[in-house]
């Protein structure tokens, strides 16, 4: 059982724990995407295993809900070596946006580290795949549908800020 901090819309904590899809109107969570991007500009991506609920089988971010007790930096930190085996220096981590969904709030994170691919370790429950890609090729990747949903929703506005505001 996953256990999670609940906010109100504010963003405040309600000082309560409860797991994580428990949904209660009013009541939000927490949740990371963690952007890795190489010394070529391309994104690593993520196949999400077949056996998810939502979005099987579609290319994503690494991320996911933060445990109780974590920050958004931890939390996104974890998910990184969760579900691909990779350890990220935190130093290197840059916030980059977040926005509110219906009950939950997410943090993008943004990290330039190259990544062998053999040296991913994948979380089979979660993820399928991985691989490299341009922007060029998620913006027709994300046209093709073949994107989860999640990561459309603010992908011009991270583009536009790698862009004009990252480090």
């Amino acid at each position: 059982m996953e256990l999670v901090d609940k906010f109100n819309k504010r963003r405040e904590s309600l000082n309560k724990t409860t797991e994580r899809y428990e949904r209660i109107n009013g009541e939000f969570c927490q949740y990371v995407h963690v952007w890795i991007m190489n010394d070529k500009k391309e994104f690593l991506i993520q196949k999400r295993s077949p056996s998810k609920k939502i979005y099987p089988n579609k290319w994503s971010i690494t991320g996911g809900a933060v445990d109780a007790g974590e920050t958004s930096l931890e939390g996104a930190l974890r998910e990184v070596k969760e579900e691909i085996g990779i350890d990220i220096d935190k130093e290197k981590m840059e916030f980059m946006l977040s926005f509110k969904r219906t009950h939950g709030f997410v943090d993008i994170w943004l990290v330039k580290q190259n990544v062998d691919l053999k040296d991913v370790v994948l979380q089979k429950e979660e993820v399928a795949d991985v691989k490299w890609v341009t922007k060029e090729e998620l913006e027709k990747m994300i046209k093709n549908d073949e994107v989860a949903g999640t990561v459309n929703i603010y992908f011009k506005m991270l583009m536009y800020m790698l862009e004009n505001f990252s480090k």
